[in-house]
């Protein structure tokens, strides 16, 4: 018999959920949860490529560090080591869902932050496009391997976790850990250049909905760029420049908004 079948059955409901938002689809993404015990059960790598039909047995079981604890399906994908280091800085964290949702990958593309334009993305506060040059990490990886410290969980690609390792793990600590004490109040959200977005949460349902809240704050920003003829008009409160009240009049043009000063 295998362990956490009800945990399991509550990832799967939440995968139906992403899937049905068509937040979650064959480009790729993760969910993961952390158990009552510490460990963490984890979608498998492949779900993607299988168009997301998930079983029971379409999930492992890690460890805080990586080792597998029970194996029922495949490895866990690539992202692996990011979800293990947020588990580990945020203590809070209980879940933890990656999509590459069209609209926040817009940005994503740009490597520049995704705006607050609607009030149920007020409480995520800054949202970060963490940046790394993947093509250029993967290409001197594999010219010059340095040794890594995989997670024996995780698919063995290593210059996928070269990114990851090298280049992510230090902006998490640097932007995201801080602001540990943040999910007492609220989850956060961030994404990564190119590749996707990441919303983390206290529990499974809170982490779902941060990520459909994600989504629509992106999508109506470039809602909002069509309607004004290219100008985003997001929340003063909520800015990263920390602009006050007699800032709502101003708007910001999409032409300066994606010119990279919000590039980590």
């Amino acid at each position: 018999m295998m362990m956490y079948e009800t945990e399991r059955r509550h990832l799967i409901a939440a995968i139906t959920d992403l899937i049905d938002w068509r937040l979650l689809d064959p480009a790729g993404g993760a969910v993961s949860m952390r158990l009552a015990d510490g460990n963490i059960l984890m979608s498998c790598t492949r779900l993607a490529f299988d168009r997301w039909k998930v079983s029971l047995r379409d999930f492992i079981v890690l460890a805080p560090d990586g080792a597998i604890i029970e194996q029922t399906g495949g490895l866990g994908a690539s992202g692996t080591p990011v979800h293990l280091d947020l588990y580990r800085m945020l203590p809070r964290a209980g879940a933890l869902v990656h999509t590459h949702a069209p609209y926040t990958l817009a940005f994503a593309s740009l490597g520049v932050a995704v705006p607050s334009v609607t009030n149920r993305a007020d409480t995520f506060g800054h949202i970060p496009c963490l940046h790394a040059n993947d093509i250029m990490v993967k290409a001197q990886f594999l010219a010059d391997p340095v040794p890594l410290d995989l997670p024996e969980g995780t698919v063995q690609r290593p210059d996928v976790a070269a990114v990851n390792l090298l280049e992510y793990r230090p902006q998490l600590e640097e932007v995201i850990a801080p602001r540990a004490g943040e999910l007492e109040r609220h989850g956060l959200a961030f994404t990564l250049y190119r590749h996707g977005a990441f919303t983390v949460g206290r529990h499974l349902e809170e982490t779902v909905d941060l990520m459909l809240r994600l989504e629509e704050t992106a999508r109506t920003s470039l809602y909002q760029a069509q309607l004004t003829g290219g100008a985003v008009f997001p929340n003063p409160v909520y800015r990263h420049e920390r602009q006050t009240y007699d800032d709502a009049t101003k708007v910001t043009p999409v032409s300066s908004y994606v010119t990279g000063r919000d590039l980590i």
